[in-house]
């Protein structure tokens, strides 16, 4: 969870305080942090990818020291009123009046006038999301301000954003990512109209959560079972797990340990095995039109993928492995493959191809013979 405000430290102190998270409108993720450097006197867009981890109360560790935040990109907003489009104009009376598009005139420059923003140190297509950023709902009505934005840690993607409603008792709700519509300058604009938004879940205190994600990763790790890279999410009592276990027992046994923990109300078990990565691997393989032709065999042992078999070419061979490699979990492919032109001297029909023949094939009617 990024609070705006939360202090930021470097691996050699304090740097300053978050000031806005900017994220890809496209994609939510969060690609920079803008942090207000009390010890330089100006904001530094930092990458999201300097974030080591985030504390229970929200404060954000980084994994370099102050010299690489010094040398980071400045930032920059300025705000300024520009005025409407206006002309001096003379009066018959000899006086100098303003004149607007419209032809009213005034002794002073007409107002209002329309808001200006410049910033520098972020790229155009991205936003800024802060405290106070303006919500509106998809019939344009302003329905209160960001508080503060939840995060994926290991994605960086946005989860939920934390809106402040108005009135006395600033009721705080929860908005998913998927009921944002649009992201404009410092406001978003939700799918919702004004009653689905009131309707949401209310927002409760992260404290609350963090605790029971400590209970959760305690019941885990009194397994004693591995667990590559685990991910803790907790949100109102509902917990994600992700991560990677070596079998589908061991994240059955994982799921059944989250959720013995006192206070969890559901659980999302999003780890995977080196089996479920075996079968995502063979898939893609099978949906490749050149891979699909020479079938290989990929054993998974730590997201460590082996493969063997046999190819016709090292053109084949780069194709195969490059499926493997970019499959979502596998860190590292073993390569095993031979190459050996003289298995494929005859050609490799798919089955699906001579089942296609067949039925396109006319039917074999037998011409009478003579007695």
């Amino acid at each position: 969870m990024f609070k705006i405000g939360v202090p930021v430290y470097a691996t050699d102190g304090k740097v300053g305080v978050l000031q806005y998270v900017v994220l890809n409108p496209e994609t939510q993720e969060v690609s920079d942090l803008v942090v207000k450097c009390d010890l330089f006197g100006d904001a530094r867009v930092l990458s999201a990818r300097y974030i080591d981890r985030v504390d229970d109360d929200g404060a954000i560790y980084l994994s370099v020291d102050k010299v690489v935040v010094r040398r980071s990109r400045k930032f920059e907003r300025e705000e300024f009123i520009e005025p409407e489009d206006a002309v001096v104009a003379a009066h018959p009376d000899g006086r100098l009046y303003w004149q607007d598009v419209y032809g009213v005139m005034a002794t002073e420059l007409p107002q209002p006038a329309s808001h200006v923003h410049i910033v520098s140190g972020v790229d155009d297509d991205e936003v800024l999301v802060g405290k106070g950023s303006r919500v509106f709902t998809a019939l344009g009505e302003r329905v209160g301000t960001v508080d503060h934005v939840v995060i994926d840690p290991d994605a960086r993607k946005l989860l939920y954003l934390v809106v402040r409603l108005p009135g006395i008792r600033h009721r705080r709700v929860v908005v998913a990512a998927s009921q944002v519509k649009e992201w404009q300058p410092d406001s978003v604009v939700l799918t919702l109209d004004k009653e689905a938004l009131y309707a949401l879940p209310p927002y409760v205190s992260a404290r609350r959560d963090a605790t029971l994600a400590r209970l959760v990763r305690e019941a885990i790790a009194a397994l004693g079972v591995d667990v590559e890279h685990l991910s803790v999410f907790v949100d109102k009592g509902h917990v994600l797990l992700r991560g990677h276990s070596a079998s589908l027992d061991d994240r059955r046994r994982i799921e059944a340990a989250a959720r013995s923990a006192p206070g969890v109300i559901s659980v999302t078990n999003e780890i995977t095995t080196d089996r479920e990565l075996e079968l995502r691997v063979q898939q893609r393989l099978l949906n490749d039109p050149v891979a699909s032709l020479y079938p290989v065999d990929v054993i998974i042992r730590n997201r460590i993928a082996t493969v063997t078999g046999k190819a016709p070419s090292a053109a084949v061979q780069d194709v195969i492995l490059e499926i493997v490699r970019n499959t979502p979990g596998i860190v590292s492919v073993i390569d095993e493959i031979a190459i050996d032109p003289q298995a494929f001297e005859h050609p490799i029909i798919p089955k699906e191809w001579v089942v296609s023949l067949i039925e396109d094939a006319p039917e074999f009617v037998p011409t009478p013979q003579e007695p």
